[in-house]
């Protein structure tokens, strides 16, 4: 008997499994690809698939989405019944794309054996200059201050003419730019040699150099440069906070940007006299600890009215390096007014 009731509930459940799909909704997208041919830089064309619901049930299309944010699809409709189809209108932009370029669109639904439909776009990209970095941003690594480092923007044009460019300084004057044409020897090609000089200081920089080329297409491009300077010690923190402290202590560790690097902390100081500093040498040559102490200015002090409460100044580490005989480290603190 227990058999005969397995076997029925095994039976119910395979029929329920056959039947629903056949009752559920089903996607059907045409084409679910288009090529949209040659194509210039920054162009831009459109084309449109169909979605139909060749089920039973309500077909819900929950998300559209492309995996670049070149191509955008549009759907107006997102619930299908039965027999009932929509348009997905797809804006493809060429951008600064050169060649043969692959894009997809995902279709999710409530189709319950398809849930996920992708439709492929391509297109053939043709431009007069190639240029390398596409996105014509040149970004650095780390560097230290005092270092230099050096990087090549490559353009390559197409045509039968040679190329020619020609270049300025840079608009801030942060980086060394310097231009090579007849590039290893290939009149069609020219490069901008772009270092971070030695002088530069730390911190995050940026700047661009405008590029000149006798490419009527491209009679000039602008080309984003980016370094990030670093000095031969670190702090950690790199910036002191207080928030309405009744006291202050903490400390400071002072460490190398690369390991190896031998250093000495020769004395501190801070412009807030209300903050006291103290030099621990925790690893000979390799790590110190500067310790902070104090505490905040009453807020009936003159100096503390005038600040509104907002008290801000420097801790200067001085060293014995000769890149970084100074290390700055901001420090702030509030006081109840």
């Amino acid at each position: 008997m227990r058999q005969l009731i397995a076997r029925t509930a095994l039976a119910l459940i395979l029929t329920t499994l056959l039947v629903a799909p056949a009752l559920a909704q089903v996607i059907k997208v045409t084409p679910m690809s288009h090529d949209f041919g040659d194509m210039k830089q920054q162009q831009t064309e459109t084309t449109r698939v169909t979605v139909t619901n060749e089920g039973a049930g309500l077909l819900q299309i929950q998300n559209v989405d492309a995996d670049c944010g070149c191509t955008i699809p549009t759907l107006n409709k997102y619930s299908l019944a039965p027999g009932e189809s929509t348009d997905i209108i797809i804006e493809f932009s060429s951008k600064k794309f050169s060649g043969k370029v692959h894009k997809v669109i995902h279709i999710e639904t409530n189709d319950p054996l398809n849930p996920t439909v992708d439709v492929m776009v391509t297109a053939t990209v043709h431009t007069p200059l190639i240029i390398d970095p596409v996105s014509q941003r040149l970004g650095f690594s780390q560097s230290l201050q005092g270092e230099t480092m050096s990087r090549l923007a490559t353009l390559t044009a197409t045509g039968d003419e040679p190329l020619v460019i020609s270049a300025g300084k840079a608009r801030k004057d942060l980086f060394e730019v310097k231009v090579i044409n007849n590039l290893d020897g290939n009149p069609q090609m020219a490069a901008v040699e772009v270092t971070v000089p030695s002088t530069m200081e730390p911190g995050r920089q940026r700047d661009n150099v405008r590029i000149t080329t006798n490419i009527a297409e491209f009679p000039t491009l602008d080309l984003e440069m980016q370094a990030w300077v670093v000095q031969e010690l670190t702090a950690s923190p790199a910036r002191v906070t207080y928030r309405f402290r009744k006291s202050f202590q903490q400390s400071i560790r002072i460490a190398p940007f690369r390991k190896g690097t031998e250093f000495k902390v020769t004395s501190v100081e801070c412009d807030l006299p209300e903050i006291k500093l103290e030099v621990i040498e925790t690893i000979v040559n390799e790590e110190t600890k500067i310790l902070v102490k104090g505490q905040p200015l009453a807020k009936t002090d003159e100096r503390a009215i005038k600040s509104n409460g907002r008290m801000a100044g420097t801790i200067k580490v001085h060293t014995n390096l000769e890149h970084t005989p100074v290390l700055e480290i901001p420090i702030t603190y509030m006081i109840r007014m």
